[in-house]
């Protein structure tokens, strides 16, 4: 009990308040964080909305920006890795792309009959050497 009454009167004195504000944790306050804005509208892929409301690169590099004025021209003088080039500014992924499965399944069906191998096991463990059943 007075070790109790000991740690709460330490507490109280200011030592919470000297451990809380040490400089390990005032160090971890000073450093610049990229902040998301969330207010303004996110390039996602999704298939009810596969036309996103913001491009996919925003940040155009030079090549980037002299095939974008080359966009603004007449597309049959642009060739085909051009025009794929174009569409990957402004979308990740084609929707058949979004659209296609992943394997995932087959990871946690395995992981399910590991379990279920694994438990009857140790029932039939528990059977043959635990004795009471």
């Amino acid at each position: 009990m007075l070790a109790s009454r000991a740690l709460v009167r330490g507490l109280q004195s200011g030592f919470w308040r000297r451990v809380s504000t040490s400089s390990g944790a005032w160090a971890a306050h000073t450093h610049d964080v990229d902040v998301l804005d969330c207010s303004a509208p996110q390039y996602n892929n999704r298939l009810d909305t596969p036309l996103p409301d913001v491009p996919f690169v925003r940040n155009l590099s030079a090549e980037q920006k002299k095939l974008k004025e080359k966009e603004k021209g007449p597309w049959t003088q642009l060739t085909k890795e051009e025009k794929l080039a174009i569409y990957r500014l402004t979308h990740e992924l084609s929707f058949s792309e979004m659209k296609k499965g992943s394997k995932e399944w087959m990871t946690v069906l395995g992981g399910m009959f590991f379990f279920f191998g694994f438990t009857g096991l140790l029932v039939w463990w528990q059977r043959v050497y635990g004795g009471v059943w």
